[in-house]
């Protein structure tokens, strides 16, 4: 995996799913996490699926980013 870690990615599913559309600088002081890897998580979330980029920074969780967040994350 990249830079960033699947604690990060159930972060930023978490944070979607309470408040989508949500801003990456957003995302970024609510996990508290360095722009880039937030950046590169979104991207990499983005290529499966599980959120999409709404412009200007914007990303929204979709269906599928739901799905994953209650099947592969659960503890």
């Amino acid at each position: 995996m990249s830079e960033f870690s699947i604690q990060t990615e159930i972060e930023v599913l978490e944070l979607l799913v309470d408040g989508s559309p949500c801003h990456v600088m957003e995302i970024t002081n609510a996990v508290d996490g360095h722009p880039i890897t937030i950046d590169q998580a979104c991207a990499h979330l983005h290529s499966e699926d599980c959120i999409v980029p709404r412009g200007r920074g914007l990303y929204e969780i979709t269906d599928a980013g739901e799905q994953r967040l209650k099947t592969q994350y659960e503890s």
